[in-house]
Formats: structure tokens, sequence, C-alpha cells
């Protein structure tokens, strides 16, 4: 009986020891999973970031797009076109950090543009509400008046200027519902009729020179990407020009004529800019023969092929180049490929003496 009991006792310590070591080898399995999981989503994951931030930054774009249809300016063509532009930039972004760049700079241009609009709207639509009062009609002498409307509540100076429908009206106009911030609108009434003018405060000659300052640095920026002195990127083509197979002589060569040529013609069909052999071209770049070398901006290129890359409408493109490729291969025997492509990025030109 004792020698049964003590058997017993010695299989219920060895049944707990292997629950136990059953126990440990399942939590050392889930450990190596779950180093696994990590090591893989921090060494494969440059994609799954990538992937995260482009669905960041589409949630951004339906959330600017609810916005715009909020304020009610998502039919303005200025609206349509910074949101066109925004998911643009997006798709072209190859990188996580290029993305970001975009969602930052891009998204915030989007935000200002339709605040910009959305506040424009309700002025306007103050403006009406004013000019429809009889009081405001009945005014002969030179009335300013001021209207704001701070933390929901609305206030009129002079009081009692406008009739109550009026401000009922400009009331709802304020819904909070649509304009989220404080406004002040500030209004000149001469013989009857009022127009909107500007506040002559330290504030508001800040925020304008600001917002001028803003759109001066976009359009310097867009200025330096059309002269070729920053990237450009977009929809375009790649053109490879081959010397001719077998050819013997001169002609069978490509030669700096044959480039300015094509180059030429790409820009006569609507090319917004353009490299060869990666050198971006200016208004002052040269392409020219050294003997057998081809040199471009004062610098030897690669040839055979020549490579020409450029930005604008793929087809447009294309079709450009059919009968000035078709007569350098029936006459001279050179060699074309030509590719379409969705991302096209050209450097910018970097002088050197």
């Amino acid at each position: 009986m004792l020698k049964s009991e003590k058997s017993g006792r010695l299989q219920f310590i060895k049944d707990k020891l292997l629950f136990l070591i059953l126990i440990i080898l399942l939590f050392n399995t889930f450990l190596i999973a779950l180093g696994y999981h990590f090591a893989v989503s921090r060494f494969a994951g440059g994609d799954s970031i990538l992937l995260y931030k482009q669905e960041l930054a589409h949630d951004l774009s339906g959330y600017s797009q609810r916005l715009a249809r909020n304020l009610e300016v998502y039919d303005l063509p200025s609206v349509r076109d910074a949101l066109a532009e925004y998911d643009y930039e997006v798709e072209l972004a190859t990188g996580s950090d290029e993305l970001i760049e975009v969602i930052i700079n891009q998204g915030r241009l989007v935000q200002e543009i339709i605040h910009a609009e959305a506040d424009s709207r309700l002025k306007e639509r103050v403006l009406i509400a004013v000019n429809n009062d009889i009081r405001v009609q009945d005014t002969k002498e030179n009335t300013r008046l001021v209207i704001s409307i701070v933390d929901g509540q609305l206030s009129v100076f002079p009081e009692q200027f406008l009739g109550k429908g009026t401000v009922k009206h400009i009331n709802q106009i304020f819904s909070p519902n649509r304009y989220h911030s404080s406004q002040i609108i500030y209004i000149e009434v001469e013989n009857g009729v009022g127009q909107l003018v500007f506040p002559h405060t330290f504030e508001d000659h800040v925020r304008v020179l600001s917002d001028d300052l803003s759109s001066m640095r976009i359009s310097l920026h867009e200025t330096r990407v059309r002269a070729g002195l920053a990237e450009m990127v977009g929809p375009g083509i790649i053109l490879q020009v081959y010397d001719a197979e077998n050819g013997r002589g001169s002609d069978s060569l490509v030669h700096d004529a044959d480039i300015r040529d094509l180059v030429n013609e790409l820009f006569s069909s609507g090319a917004s800019g353009i490299s060869v052999g990666n050198q971006r071209l200016t208004a002052t770049s040269a392409i020219r023969c050294i003997g057998p070398l081809i040199m471009v901006n004062h610098k030897q290129i690669a040839a055979n092929p020549v490579i020409i890359q450029a930005v604008g409408d793929p087809e447009l493109l294309k079709s450009g180049l059919q009968i000035i490729t078709g007569e350098l291969k029936k006459n001279r025997g050179l060699r074309f490929e030509i590719s379409a492509s969705g991302f096209i990025k050209l450097p910018a030109y970097i002088y050197s003496e």
C-alpha cells in the first residue's frame, strides 16, 4: 500500500514536470515567433512602413475632401486642383521620406487653400446679407461696419445698425458646423452699398505678408523647376539612341546635331523638361561633339545609347518623335528605344566651369 502510494506520488510529480516543461516549450515558441515577427517587421519593413504612410496620406486626402465639402468650397477649381495635385504627388512618391514631405508640405497647402476659399466665400455671403438690409440701403453717410464672431457669439458695431432679420441670417452663415475659427469682417457702407475693406492692424499686415511670402516661394520654386535649376518630376518618356548596328563611317554614329534635333522635337511636342545623359537642359545648355565624345553642359555623357528623358504627356512626346526617328532609322540606320513612364525624375542643372 505504501509502495503503491509512493509510486503514485512519483507519477504525479513526473506529470507535473512534463506539464511544466510543455508550458516552457510553448512559451519559448511564442517568444521565438514574436521575435521573428519583430525582425520581419523591422527588416522587411521598408514596404510596410511606406504602405502605412500611403494609407495615412490617403486618409488626409479624404479628410481634406470632407472638409472642403463641409465648408462648401469643394466645387471651386482652386480647391479641386489642390486636391488633385496632392493625390498626384502621393502617387509619385517612391520612398517613405519623400511621402512624408508630400504629406507635410502639399497637405498643408491644401488645407490653407480650403480655409482661404472658405473665408472668402463666407465674407461674400455676409456682404450680400448686409447689402440686402433695408437700413443699409437707406444709409447715405459713410459708415464703418464691424461684424465679428468669437466663440460662437456674433456682435455688430454700431449696434442696432442692421435689422434683426439680417443679424439672424448672418448668424446662420456663421454656422458652427461649418466655421470653427473666429472672424472679424470690416465693411464700408457708402450711399447705401457696402464694400469689404481691409483692416489695417499690425497682425493683419503680418498675415498678408506671410501669405505673400509663401506664394512667392511657391512661384520661385516653380520657376526654378521650369528653368532647370531644381528637380522636376512627372510622367514622360525615356528615349535611348543607339549607333547604327554594324555601321561604317561617321554617318553610322549618333552626333550632337541628332541629339539637338530630337530635343527640339520633344520641346515642340510639349515637354516641360529634358535631360540628356543625366544632364538637365536649360536655356543656355550646349550639346556638341568633341571628336567621338558627346558633351552636354560641358560634361561628357555616355553614348550608345545616349539616354534622353523628357517630362510631359507620354503619348504626345512619342507621337512627336515618329517622323524624325523614322528618318534617322531609314537614312542612317540609327536605332531607338522609347518607353513611357509614370514617373520621370530630372536632375537639377549644376553649374561647373
